[in-house]
């Protein structure tokens, strides 16, 4: 029993790296067993990657941008792939959104009422 192994094991895997189900340690992947299969991991993976493009770019700069992220995302995920960060920022850039509405409305309404004001303030003064 070479390196102290139990009988059986493989003695060039360290015992604390051999899984209970029998495989090896590393990374498994899904691996598509159809093109259609591949065409779809592709699609899910460009459509994941767009959503976190659109995602920043909605954060930082153009908010109109996020619900774009957040279609993205979510064809992502019905094709099988993650887009959980393209998710996430798209809806911080959704509420980002919202925010940047209610304030053009606040700002508007406030130029309304002051050029209101300042109307009645003219028209009484002749």
């Amino acid at each position: 029993m070479p390196h102290g192994g139990a009988p059986g094991r493989n003695p060039t895997v360290p015992a604390n790296q051999v899984s209970p189900y029998g495989q090896p340690p590393g990374r498994w992947e899904y691996v598509p067993a159809s093109p259609q299969d591949a065409q779809q991991q592709v699609q899910a993976a460009k459509s994941a990657e767009t959503s976190l493009v659109l995602g920043i770019i909605g954060v930082v700069m153009l908010p109109v941008l996020a619900p774009f992220a957040l279609w993205q995302a979510y064809k992502s995920e019905k094709l099988g792939g993650r887009a959980t960060a393209g998710k996430v920022l798209g809806w911080v850039g959704v509420a980002l959104l919202i925010l940047g509405v209610l304030w053009l409305i606040a700002v508007f309404a406030f130029f309304g009422l002051m050029m209101n004001e300042l109307d009645s303030v003219t028209r009484s003064s002749l």
